[in-house]
Order: C-alpha cells, then sequence, then structure tokens
C-alpha cells in the first residue's frame, strides 16, 4: 500500500505497539543510548525523529536533556504533548516528514539525533530512505551523533523466507494475529495486522497492512559512509546486547557526524 505510514498509525496500533514497551523497558533503551555516547554528555539538545507518543522523549527530558519530537501522526502527537505536559516537561513536538527534517529546524541544530524502534525504511522508494539519512546529517552538529535502530536484512531473510504467522494476547481481551513475508525482489517485508479488541460489549476489528525496506549491515554501513557518517558501534536490540551481523533481529548503529 503506496504510502500506508499516512493512516497506519491508529489508537488501537499504538496500543499494540507502544503499552507491552512502557516503563522499565523504556528506560532501559535510553539509558543504552545515553551509554553508548557516553554518560558525561550533559544537557544535550536531542530529536527524537518518529517519536511516536514520546516514550523516549519524556525519558531523555527527565535527564535534564532539551527534546525535539518529529512524527507525522496526529494521534501520536497529540499524546505525546499530553504526556509530555502532565509530566511538566518541555519538550516540543512537530508533525513533520522525516525525509524533510531539515524544513523544521535549524542546520547544525542537535547534539544528538535518535531513530529508535525501528521506524526507517517505510517509504516506498528506497533513495528516500537515503534522503532521510542526509537530512539528519543536515540538522546534526559536526561531531553529533546518531543513533538509528531498524531490522538487519540477513536475519529477517532467515526467519521470513517462508511467510509468518503468530498470534499473541498483547493482554486481556486484546488480541492481534501477525502475517508477515519478505519480498525478497525488493527486499521489503509485507505485514498484515488483524487486531481483536474483546474488551468491551461490542468486540471491534482492526485490520491494517505495513511495509518496511530491509537493509543488510554493510548496506546500513555503506549508507552512513555515504551520508557524510563515520559508523562508531552497533549492538544488537535497543536495551543493549552484542550484534550478530546473520542473527541479530535488529541493528542498532551509533554513527557520528564529521567534525
Amino acid at each position: 500500500m503506496k504510502h500506508w505510514w499516512k493512516n497506519f498509525f491508529k489508537p488501537i496500533t499504538s496500543e499494540v505497539m507502544f503499552k507491552p514497551r512502557e516503563g522499565k523497558q523504556t528506560h532501559l533503551e535510553v539509558n543504552e543510548v545515553l551509554k553508548q555516547i557516553g554518560n558525561n554528555k550533559k544537557n544535550l539538545e536531542i530529536l527524537d525523529m518518529c517519536c511516536g507518543e514520546g516514550r523516549h522523549s519524556i525519558f531523555f527530558a527527565k535527564m535534564g536533556h532539551k527534546v525535539f519530537g518529529l512524527d507525522f501522526s496526529n494521534h501520536f502527537l497529540k499524546m505525546a504533548r499530553s504526556r509530555a505536559k502532565k509530566a511538566r516537561l518541555p519538550i516540543k513536538f512537530i508533525k513533520g516528514d522525516m525525509k524533510l527534517a531539515s524544513n523544521y529546524f535549524l542546520k547544525s541544530q542537535f547534539d544528538v539525533v535518535v531513530s529508535l524502534y525501528n521506524s526507517f525504511g517505510y517509504f516506498d522508494k528506497r533513495s528516500d530512505d537515503f534522503k532521510t539519512l542526509k537530512e539528519v546529517n543536515k540538522v546534526l552538529k559536526p561531531g553529533g551523533y546518531f543513533v538509528i535502530n531498524t531490522l538487519n536484512a540477513n536475519a529477517v531473510k532467515i526467519r521470513l523466507e517462508k511467510q509468518y504467522s503468530m498470534g499473541y494476547e498483547i493482554s486481556k481481551n486484546l488480541f492481534m494475529i501477525d502475517e508477515a513475508f519478505l519480498d525478497l525482489k525488493k527486499m521489503r517485508t509485507n505485514s498484515n495486522w488483524t487486531i481483536i479488541d474483546a474488551r468491551k460489549q461490542k468486540t471491534s476489528i482492526f485490520r491494517g497492512s505495513f511495509q518496511q525496506n530491509v537493509y543488510t549491515h554493510k548496506e546500513m554501513k555503506k549508507m552512513l559512509k555515504k551520508a557524510g557518517f563515520k559508523v562508531v558501534r552497533t549492538w544488537g536490540t535497543l536495551q543493549g546486547g552484542p550484534f550478530d551481523e546473520n542473527k541479530s533481529w535488529h541493528q542498532t548503529v551509533l554513527a557520528q557526524k564529521a567534525i
């Protein structure tokens, strides 16, 4: 579905995506990002790109950093602003397209840009993924850091060699069926979600699909270098752990803009 990301993110999809990861896991993820960058750095200006409901933004701000969030979803931004207001945190959330980041921010504005929880590769054209990396480079200060978490194509090939289908109970009486496969020609995942909400007297059903371009670690490093970055290190899941180029489902990369 072309431009699926414009309409897929709704209250029910955000509940499935984010609620199981709230609290402790988010704290671990933010701590790991800051540890990899260097915990001695204070008062950083951080852009949380594709910030969603602001779960990472909130923790970065609580640690004393100046935070901006960028997302395209009106629902996500409404929730993020509400959460920041409740926590009395001065986070500025902006609606925008990540491949046009320099339209919303100053050149060399940020010390750190983060793209967390697998929000890269959503565009129909792979050239737009590369454009996004170049935009990140524009808004980063010289020597600034970029942390990106996305799928690792080598592991995706193995897991989605055949169509994959799995059902989950996210919480009591909230169920999801996830059917996914990999288009080997395009190197693009296709996922079909069916979410069944039986928590109220009248059961509701949501059906939606999304796609994502996937890259091997070598391809990701090559793109980052071409976009003006030096790859510093790579780890696996957001909350930490080793990265295996063939087995790790996620790759989390720390890159630095040239000084």
